[in-house]
């Protein structure tokens, strides 16, 4: 191992965030000669004895649950660059290379997105897709409108934003709205795209030269949404 970095809430400068639900966000380095046998065992894990799972997701990354309900996501294997700027560094650090965090998308792209993947969406919905065409729904399109919101409408408490989910502490930032929200998503998938929307147009339409008023009623006239 030639590197341990912890990120988020498991550093202590994200510790003010740490709670119940927290799991631990690390990452392990180490050379190319031994990265294949670090990757394929895990056996930095510690407590092997309290494991009571253990998942990979892609080829270097992975998840380990404890008896006592801690859960650990990591990636191991060659150093990579890392863009989380949450960091710490337990261990070594010497191949630790940084890059840019991720931008905040344009707000104009953005809203548009989200108008794509809403009618993707519902299309596949109405032809019969209804988990395709909810996860298009409440994930995509979802996304894409907070990233929208959170470049045009001032929070009502400020948080620590997360470069990489527009929607993590979204209703922590913007009570009122993560309402609405919540509700939204929460009904059936057709329902639950007119919901958004009109919470788009509500919200974002007004004032905004950049909204993009032509596209959303020639997607209301062919959802039947006038």
């Amino acid at each position: 191992m030639t590197t341990l970095a912890v990120f988020g809430s498991a550093t202590a400068a994200g510790a003010y965030r740490r709670d119940a639900w927290s799991d631990v966000d690390f990452a392990v380095f180490t050379d190319p000669a031994a990265a294949e046998a670090v990757s394929a065992d895990w056996a930095f894990l510690p407590r092997p004895e309290d494991l009571v799972l253990v998942a990979r997701e892609y080829d270097s990354a992975g998840a380990a649950l404890y008896a006592d309900g801690t859960l650990a996501e990591f990636g191991a294997g060659v150093p990579w660059e890392v863009t989380d700027h949450t960091y710490e560094i337990l261990l070594g650090g010497g191949d630790l290379h940084v890059g840019p965090a991720p931008v905040e998308p344009d707000p104009a792209n953005a809203i548009r997105l989200f108008l794509v993947k809403l009618l993707v969406g519902v299309g596949r919905v109405r032809r019969g897709e209804v988990l395709a065409g909810g996860q298009h729904i409440r994930g995509q399109a979802l996304s894409a409108l907070a990233a929208t919101l959170r470049q045009r409408v001032p929070p009502e408490v400020d948080t620590e934003p997360n470069p990489f989910d527009p929607l993590r502490r979204f209703d922590i930032s913007y009570p009122e709205l993560g309402r609405r929200l919540a509700a939204a998503v929460d009904r059936p998938a057709d329902a639950a795209g007119l919901a958004l929307f009109e919470i788009a147009r509500e919200v974002l339409e007004p004032g905004w030269p950049e909204f993009p008023t032509r596209a959303a009623e020639v997607i209301a006239r062919k959802l039947g949404w006038v």
